[in-house]
């Protein structure tokens, strides 16, 4: 009783957590409709209007005759009063003219507004010679105010200002939407109703065959079978979940032998790639000898030649990479831990690569600190940094920029920033950047980069122990690497006599192994 419980207290969450999810897409679906529908009916609503106003500011217009016409404010009156009259949405005409450099109000159906300033929309319609709208919306209420120029034989003199009211247009649409409203609740009500009996039926009760099934098998029992028998998805993976435990109980009884292969097969996997790069890289190597040697001949062949040696270039480097990112994937790969000096050590990657940058503009920024030392192998860290300075340089912006350095010490990690000022990088490219084989810039960089430096740079700061990010505020923002090294011992008078005396053991020792 106590299971058939929890089984009907599982299923009863599950078809809750689903039908919640259907109830709020309907509403979502429901409520964007309506919205969408309000905004269309309103942008029709209101060029119905304004098309109303203009063709009175037109009618306007016709009864008045001339120039001389728009003086004789009375005549003017019992004309906006005879137009009112005729349409009852109709709330305020007022007609202005240009008085001392300043549109006024000379004519209106609100006589208090005689005498005014015109608003600025009025002036801007009178510049542009255009008809402006002006929609208000309230709980109650709904106007539009229609602005356009006053034209006579041809030539503007003024504008009109036409309030008119939009409520009755609205009453009959906010009735139409409640009834639309309501009406697609009531559907809703049953689709839910309907979801609920065929979820229950066609989903709940296979997904509860399953999880009881998985139970027992957790429980040792690897021979459990399903029953079902629905001639759809949940039928085939009945099918696939009992060939899976037929597949389990076999491979229990040959677990050591399935173990021994695969270890094998693991080994085969590695050996291969080395055995690849190998193969791939030596008839390179004569291939990169020959083709400088053609390509100064003057012949119709120099071109082609030259994609030839950068398309062989790019494959050595493409090898080469892929063979040093296995190397550092291999869980036998030692790295020779020491006490260094993290400044002398990018300074020395700095003059390694001073042809680069001066050949690229690029003015290089050291900050770090001469006393900070590091637990690393020197010969992996200048990979490091090799990588990520041609990283820089080859995704400057406008060929050139800046490399800046940096290094902070907790006392257990030392912080290392490095940052440059090139094409920057997007939220979505931070996210793949050190992904194997990604490439930011496919476009510019198809021969100079293999997507694997970076990856390569994340291998070598885990196996030291650190983490690597990077941080970007966008593109032509700049990108900053980080990573983390262990801190080192710092160096004393006592650690470099500790170090003489010991190299001077291991040469004696070595002079009286090689006497015996």
């Amino acid at each position: 009783i106590i299971g058939e419980s929890i089984n009907m207290k599982l299923n009863f969450s599950l078809s809750i957590k689903l039908t919640l999810i259907v109830v709020f897409l309907s509403f979502v679906v429901i409520f964007t409709l309506t919205y969408i529908n309000i905004e269309q009916e309103s942008s029709f609503f209101e060029d119905s209007y304004s098309e109303t106003a203009v063709a009175f500011a037109q009618a306007l217009d016709s009864a008045i005759d001339h120039y001389d016409e728009l003086k004789e404010q009375d005549l003017l009156q019992n004309y906006i009063v005879h137009f009112s009259e005729i349409n009852p949405e109709i709330l305020k005409i007022d007609i202005n003219l240009p008085e001392d450099g300043n549109l006024k109000v000379i004519v209106s159906s609100d006589e208090s507004s005689i005498g005014n300033n015109a608003s600025y929309y009025n002036q801007l319609s009178f510049q542009q010679n255009s008809t402006i709208n002006i929609p208000y919306h309230s709980s109650d209420s709904h106007t539009l105010t229609v602005i356009t120029p006053i034209k006579i034989a041809g030539q503007k003199f003024g504008t009109y200002e036409i309030l008119m009211s939009m409520d009755s247009t609205y009453a009959v649409f906010y009735e139409h939407m409640n009834n639309l409203i309501f009406i697609s609740i009531i559907v809703l009500f049953f689709l839910v109703l309907s979801f609920l009996f065929l979820l229950r039926k066609i989903i709940v009760k296979p997904i509860t065959k399953f999880k009881n099934a998985i139970k027992k098998i957790g429980e040792g029992n690897l021979s459990t079978q399903i029953k079902i028998k629905s001639k759809d998805e949940f039928g085939d993976l009945s099918l696939a979940f009992n060939q899976m435990t037929n597949d389990l109980e076999r491979f229990r009884s040959e677990n050591k032998e399935y173990s021994e292969k695969l270890e094998r097969l693991i080994a085969q996997k590695d050996e291969f790639i080395t055995q690849l790069g190998h193969d791939l890289r030596s008839p390179l190597n004569p291939l990169l000898n020959l083709i400088p040697l053609i390509k100064t001949d003057d012949s119709d062949s120099k071109d082609r030649i030259e994609i030839i040696n950068r398309n062989v270039d790019y494959m050595r480097n493409l090898v080469s990479k892929t063979l040093e990112l296995a190397r550092l994937n291999s869980p036998k790969l030692e790295f020779f831990i020491d006490n260094t000096n993290l400044l002398n050590e990018i300074n020395k990657t700095i003059n390694q690569n001073k042809i680069l940058f001066d050949a690229n503009n690029f003015k290089i920024y050291n900050k770090v600190n001469e006393k900070i030392m590091v637990k690393a192998d020197s010969l992996q860290l200048a990979e490091l940094f090799n990588n990520l300075f041609t990283n820089a340089v080859k995704y400057s912006y406008n060929d050139e920029g800046n490399i800046i350095i940096d290094a902070n010490d907790d006392g257990h990690f030392v912080t290392i920033s490095v940052k440059d000022t090139g094409i920057g990088l997007t939220q979505e490219q931070t996210k793949k950047i050190f992904d194997e084989f990604y490439k930011v810039d496919e476009s510019r960089h198809d021969f100079t980069s293999t997507g694997l430096g970076l990856p390569i740079c994340k291998r070598i700061v885990e196996k030291h122990g650190g983490k690597i990010w990077v941080e970007s505020y966008g593109e032509n923002k700049g990108t900053t690497f980080y990573f983390t090294i262990p801190t080192g011992s710092k160096i004393t008078n006592e650690n470099i006599s500790e170090k003489v005396d010991e190299m001077l053991n291991n040469i004696l020792k070595q002079d009286k192994e090689k006497s015996n």
